[in-house]
């Protein structure tokens, strides 16, 4: 069995909501460099809305306050007063030191299926370490339910918002299974309708895309369970809230790769509009985006831990932001894997012919076995820090079984480690190890890379800090070596 890294936790403490940082923080939000990742794109957006959010629900709520909004917003200043007993509320963590955040993405009351979430993604802010993990978490995945039932992890909200009419329970029965699939405690949830993706565009005056490729869709969702067509052409164009909604979620036509290229131009073109805008000078817009939040997002967070929440993620560098997803290229005979290809596409016929997506070696009659999913979570979430390192990793075989480096560096790739896909897979020839061996240089700061403590999750003994490295390779930029030994069964692959 593999094992978690344990953290020792940070003191947890209390302390005076600094309202004048808000400001700061949604400007460094709003001037950020632009993001490659249409998950974590998404994300920021959500945190410059929910910053708002903290900002004017702060000023309504704490006691014994002086202020004029539109000077607050147009000069930049406050004349504010505190309540010296107002305090803060503990944020919740892990013992490890992390707090674990659901953000959903669901349909709205013109939705065929306002309910289902087909957006996942959970945010794993790693306080000692400066670093935020984002995993995303496809609609299709086929789970265990909390009462012993099995679907979709997309319908486990629905289905408890549908008996018991409560959406934290159905919050609750969703954090519990993305507990079991990621051996992660939940602390949180961010709970949103697609409508207030439409509403923000509107009030923002519409963005601006140059579409690169027409898109004509007869299936797209309407009304009553119909279909209607959505037709794009490919040049540069204004498009209004609900024509915008409507191309990112277009996907009958195209793949759910083009979807999410489409996903990153709108976040592109939305935050261009906001800067241009100056929305930071605009009261009547912010006033607006607060009044459509409000209606549009359900969470448990209260307003102090949302404002710590955001303090932390101001300081976060860009590079220590990861995100990741799964997939299924490791499969339909494919001989090299791509990074997180832990999915398969089982037969529709096994599952009354529903497009179900199932992690590898699960069956229909073991939905509830997540151990490889929760060995690939345990280095998103406690070891963030193997991407930001991006080491290159060769990989040398010492045992008479000459496609065994092979297979352990397409392991490997699956957990995200950097094993180049050429000349990174050997042997050693001449020489023949009992054990297994890890060996890194770490130079004359003597400090262990957290690639190395995350490989010893695999290779659980035999890393060693040598003097210099290529001591196998044939390339002289290497930075870590690993030996497969005669102890190859006991490894955790």
């Amino acid at each position: 069995m593999f094992k978690k890294k344990k953290i020792t936790k940070s003191k947890e403490h209390t302390s005076k909501i600094d309202v004048s940082n808000l400001i700061k923080i949604q400007k460094g939000f709003v001037q950020s460099q632009k993001r490659k990742n249409p998950v974590l794109q998404i994300f920021l957006i959500i945190s410059v809305i929910v910053i708002i959010l903290f900002w004017i629900g702060m000023v309504k709520q704490v006691s014994n306050i002086k202020f004029d909004l539109d000077s607050i917003i147009g000069f930049a200043w406050f004349d504010l007063k505190f309540d010296e007993t107002q305090t803060t509320s503990v944020i919740k963590k892990s013992s490890d030191g992390k707090t674990n955040i659901v953000i959903i993405g669901r349909g709205w009351q013109e939705n065929d299926a306002p309910e289902l979430t087909d957006s996942i993604v959970i945010a794993s802010l790693h306080y000692d370490k400066q670093s935020v993990s984002l995993f995303s978490i496809p609609r299709d995945l086929y789970v265990e339910y909390p009462s012993g039932w099995a679907g979709k992890i997309n319908e486990t909200y629905f289905r408890w918002l549908k008996s018991w009419k409560d959406q934290s329970l159905g919050m609750q029965n969703l954090q519990e299974v993305l507990s079991k699939i990621t051996g992660e405690e939940m602390h949180y949830f961010i709970n949103l309708d697609f409508e207030w993706f439409r509403k923000i565009i509107d009030t923002l005056g519409g963005i601006d895309i140059d579409v690169p490729e027409e898109i004509i869709d007869t299936t797209y969702p309407g009304p009553n369970a119909t279909y209607q067509t959505f037709k794009i052409s490919a040049w540069p164009q204004t498009l209004d809230g609900s024509t915008a909604l409507k191309y990112a979620r277009s996907r009958h036509t195209t793949s759910d790769f083009d979807r999410s290229l489409r996903q990153q131009l709108i976040i592109k073109a939305l935050r261009e509009k906001a800067l241009s805008l100056g929305l930071i000078t605009s009261p009547s817009k912010i006033k607006s985006i607060y009044n459509i939040v409000q209606q549009h997002i359900v969470t448990n967070l209260d307003l102090s831990q949302m404002i710590q929440l955001a303090l932390f993620m101001k300081d976060i560098p860009r590079e220590n932001i990861v995100s990741s997803n799964l997939n299924d290229t490791c499969f339909y005979g494919s001989s090299v894997c791509e990074k997180w290809g832990f999915l398969y596409v089982p037969l529709r016929a096994d599952f009354w012919w529903a497009s179900v997506l199932l992690q590898e070696w699960w069956t229909k009659t073991n939905p509830s076995d997540y151990s490889k999913l929760v060995q690939y979570t345990n280095i998103i979430f406690n070891y963030p820090l193997v991407y930001k390192e991006n080491l290159k990793i060769n990989i040398f075989n010492s045992t008479k079984i000459w496609w065994l480096a092979n297979e352990i560096a397409n392991n490997l790739k699956k957990y995200g480690f950097h094993i180049p896909s050429k000349n990174s897979v050997w042997n050693t020839s001449w020489e023949k190890y009992e054990k297994s061996k890890i060996l890194y240089s770490s130079g004359s700061g003597g400090v262990k890379p957290e690639t190395v403590e995350a490989l010893e999750l695999f290779i659980f003994w035999g890393s060693e800090n040598v003097e210099s490295l290529p001591k196998y390779s044939k390339d002289s930029d290497v930075d870590i070596e690993i030996i497969i030994g005669d102890d190859y069964q006991f490894l955790n692959f």
